[in-house]
């Protein structure tokens, strides 16, 4: 063999191992297409699904904002009742009861911890 067949005898295989490497990528590319395919037609059909459920979600997440700003102008409305006319008397009354309150916990306590210990 002289070194002109040597050197068509590596340029021919090189070119062989080329095309097979070539066509060992193309599979192996053409796996993964057909994978993210399949992985993106599950996204597709599971976001359908989804949005019908997150709408609902926003609908009713509205619905409770809408109820909470609701309330909260009604507890305004009724903070500043109390506090225009009864509170003196919340205040007063409160004072006026406060010992006897304070006299019967101090009273109820110690049953409460008898309880407790026979336990």
């Amino acid at each position: 063999m002289n070194a002109t067949s040597i050197v068509l005898l590596v340029g021919v295989c090189s070119f062989w191992l080329v095309v097979g490497m070539m066509f060992t990528l193309m599979g192996r590319t053409k796996k993964v297409l057909e994978n993210m395919d399949r992985t993106l037609g599950e996204i597709r059909s599971d976001l359908s699904q989804i949005t019908p459920v997150l709408s609902d979600t926003l609908q009713e997440m509205e619905k409770t904002g809408q109820e909470l700003g609701q309330t909260a102008s009604e507890i305004r409305v009724l903070t500043r009742r109390i506090n225009s006319g009864s509170a003196a008397s919340i205040a007063s009354s409160t004072v006026n009861y406060l010992p006897v309150a304070l006299t019967v916990l101090k009273a109820v306590k110690p049953l409460f911890e008898k309880m407790r210990n026979r336990s």
